[in-house]
């Protein structure tokens, strides 16, 4: 009878032992799991933190290379505009200039030649004068002199190219221009502001 006791204790002291264990070894199992888990965890999230630091840095380059590109694009943009600009800026006053010539030719040029020498002489109120202007209008000198009123000199100037009267007088200290030329070259800020052709800041 103690022979069977002492078995079955040792059975249940086996039994124990086993359970025990197996409890053990569950554990184990479970930690190792959870470590092998908490290091893949953190692998992942390392390996996604790279991925997201590369990710912003090739985004930002990306940004930053199109924000260069548009840069460039539009500088180019405005310096074609700028130049198509001045294009056609030359081409209206190449043109007003033709048309300027071509009134030069007419009858009343004569009239507009006194005017201005009208005007002219408000300003010089001295002797001393020189009335300056172009080579083709030499044959209207008569005429100018008597719109002038005052004594006065002619001397031909090569600078102007469509038409008019300049005027100076060293005594008084004073110049003036009356040209076609003068007025047609104070109109291209006018042009500038009014053609339409201004490009936006």
């Amino acid at each position: 009878m103690a022979i069977n006791y002492n078995d079955e204790k040792i059975g249940k002291f086996y039994q124990a032992i086993l359970h025990y264990g197996e409890e053990q070894r569950k554990k184990i199992e479970e930690e190792v799991a959870a470590f092998k888990q908490k290091e893949l965890d953190e692998a992942e999230i390392g390996v996604l933190t790279e991925a997201y630091h590369l990710i912003q840095k090739e985004m930002a380059q990306m940004r930053s290379g199109i924000a260069r590109e548009l840069a460039q694009r539009e500088m180019d943009g405005r310096r074609a505009l700028l130049e198509q600009r001045r294009k056609i800026m030359e081409q209206v006053f190449s043109r007003a200039a033709e048309e300027l010539r071509a009134y030069t030719q007419k009858p009343e040029y004569a009239a507009l030649l006194q005017t201005y020498a009208r005007n002219l002489s408000s300003a010089f109120q001295k002797e001393g004068t020189v009335i300056l202007l172009r080579k083709e209008d030499t044959p209207y000198q008569q005429q100018i002199a008597e719109a002038f009123g005052q004594p006065c000199r002619f001397e031909t100037d090569p600078t102007i190219r469509i038409g008019g009267l300049r005027a100076y007088n060293s005594a008084m200290g004073i110049m003036a221009d009356e040209t076609l030329d003068a007025m047609l070259e104070d109109q291209r800020g006018w042009f500038e502001e009014n053609s339409g052709l201004t490009l936006a800041g």
